[in-house]
């Protein structure tokens, strides 16, 4: 499916509004004035992006409203992986897990160029309770859970092997290691064309546009009063359902409908960038409460996490604290004493906010709260997602489109027997198209090979639209990295194609730079700073306040 290359936000509320005349609103037996959608969606993370898409898919008129930008919350602030969640096994979610390996490949077939095969290693050691058998018994399912659709099967290395593979490894007492294979993720950028999917499917999105009420006929939540931020005007946006996918803010959302019962834990996990530790992904065991947590590849660097301690803050507000991050520096220096791990090293570090289900407070553990979600229609009839992972979205957007259905009588368009690629996945095969359109893009825009292959690789079969502009404009070839490889152009499609309104939007979640050896680039910010103030008519005073506001 060809989905059109229509900028993201195209035009405010207010003339969506006028657009969206009542003459194409939905045909249906009402009181008053009709809605203006079937849909209503409160929340630009995964989770409403995914439902957004499936619901235009399924033919149904959409809004979704975010607060900040697509993707700003937790939904960018994970462990970029989409994975099974090896650790659930022991927990007993074996359904859980079997729906998660199974998505996985999905995700890995209609958006190949953002979701990749990624080896691990899980080290067992002398003493530790999950030994070579535990480990084996545990890969070997895991295997069976994927099916046909699993990347390939594990494998156990000897330990000499694994010396081999990671030379800091501690070797003191070690047995061997498990290799096993989930995908790695861009989280922003995954988020972002699954919402640049569902507007192409007809949705209609809107950033810097909270939700700020209800509309209720009698008892019925009937639509949602929002602010647009940058008129400060607000609109009343009727619709046949309301779908409250506020990530963390879940529970405030549902204040508005009266709603006082708590559904969400809400949990925090730091993640912490340092110089390259490992070559491949490494499992790691807490040696306090033998939590698993993570050492990844990214960018020539290592991204070290999760942490998973409850929260009650403003999600907002969520940081890494000097602490948190030296308590897991110790944790998993003591899987490699050789490096060295100290906090003036670190590169970068960022916090999410977890909306686990479950009671604050409750029996069992942080890390042992399930990540499976819940969607009910509490009193109002607003349907509520509350919790629920990454990798399943798309699953939950299924379960989530199927049950407003049911409740009022959609008469929803047939499903496509095969999964229709997300926004920039029309390809067969990624290693088949990048090793095809590099040459081509060498030769039709006069990039480096280096260049062409990181584009593809985050934009996918859109890659085209983003060199377009160098050949209106060479300027926009000029490059904004050492290397050359990030060229002004992504900065000019950011704005001009993906709703990109400052500058960490740009750096953070359009480029993705802040996961990177040029993070802590000054020079850099002061370039897209630069380029972002030409293209969208800031003073020095808004530029200064951009730079300031990232630093």
């Amino acid at each position: 499916m060809k989905l059109p290359p229509a900028p993201l936000c195209p035009y405010g509320v207010a003339e969506w509004m006028a657009r969206h005349s009542t003459a194409s609103r939905p045909a249906f037996p009402y009181v008053g004035q009709p809605p203006l959608v079937d849909v209503a969606i409160i929340g630009g993370g995964i989770q409403g992006a995914g439902i957004a898409r499936e619901a235009a898919l399924r033919g149904l008129t959409v809004a979704l409203f975010e607060k900040g930008d697509f993707g700003g919350g937790t939904s960018s602030r994970t462990s970029g992986l989409i994975h099974g969640g090896i650790r659930y096994l022991e927990q007993g979610e074996i359904a859980l897990v079997r729906e998660a390996v199974r998505e996985r490949q999905i995700l890995m077939q209609i958006a190949p160029h953002l979701v990749r095969p990624l080896p691990f290693l899980f080290p067992f050691y002398r003493g530790e309770r999950r030994g070579r058998w535990t480990l084996r018994v545990g890969m070997t399912l895991y295997d069976w859970l994927a099916g046909w659709g699993g990347i390939a099967p594990h494998q156990m290395l000897s330990s000499d092997a694994v010396r081999a593979c990671e030379p800091n490894l501690r070797s003191d007492g070690l047995l061997g290691a498990a290799r096993f294979y989930d995908a790695q993720m861009d989280d922003a950028r995954l988020c972002l064309i699954v919402i640049r999917s569902a507007q192409g499917l007809g949705a209609a999105v809107f950033r810097d546009t909270p939700v700020v009420g209800l509309l209720r006929e009698g008892p019925t939540v009937c639509g949602v009063t929002v602010l647009e931020t940058a008129s400060g005007k607000r609109y009343d946006i009727q619709a046949r359902v309301v779908v409250n996918a506020a990530g963390p803010w879940v529970d405030t959302v549902c204040k508005m409908a009266g709603d006082e019962i708590p559904r969400l834990r809400p949990t925090k996990g730091i993640h912490v960038l340092y110089p390259q530790v490992t070559r491949e992904a490494v499992v790691v065991q807490s040696g306090r409460d033998r939590r698993i947590f993570f050492v990844i590849p990214w960018a020539g660097l290592s991204l070290i996490g999760t942490t998973d301690t409850d929260y009650s803050g403003d999600p907002d507000a969520a940081r890494a604290e000097p602490a948190e991050v030296r308590d897991l520096l110790r944790a998993v220096g003591g899987l490699f004493p050789s490096v060295g791990f100290s906090s003036e090293r670190v590169i970068a570090t960022y916090a999410g906010v977890r909306p686990l289900v479950g009671l604050h407070g409750g029996s069992a553990s942080e890390s042992e709260t399930s990540r499976e979600g819940d969607l009910s229609f509490p009193a109002g009839g607003m349907l509520v997602v509350a919790g629920g992972k990454y990798t399943l979205f798309r699953k939950t957007a299924l379960r989530a489109v199927d049950l407003i259905s049911k409740r009022n009588h959609f008469n929803l368009a047939t499903r496509p027997t095969t999964e229709p690629p997300i926004f920039g996945g029309e390809m067969a095969s990624f290693p088949d198209y990048l090793a095809a359109e590099v040459p081509l893009a060498m030769k039709q825009y006069n990039v480096t090979a280096g260049c062409a292959e990181r584009l593809i690789g985050r934009y996918g079969t859109a890659y085209h639209a983003v060199l377009r502009a160098v050949a209106d404009d060479p300027a926009l070839a000029a490059p904004l990295s050492p290397s050359g490889n990030i060229i002004a152009a992504e900065v000019a499609y950011a704005v001009r194609d993906e709703a990109a309104v400052h500058l960490q939007d740009v750096l953070q979640r359009r480029l993705g730079l802040t996961r990177g050896p040029l993070g802590k680039d000054a020079t850099l910010r002061a370039q897209v700073g630069r380029l972002m103030a030409e293209m969208c008519g800031w003073d020095a005073a808004r530029l200064a306040q951009e730079l300031e506001a990232f630093s």
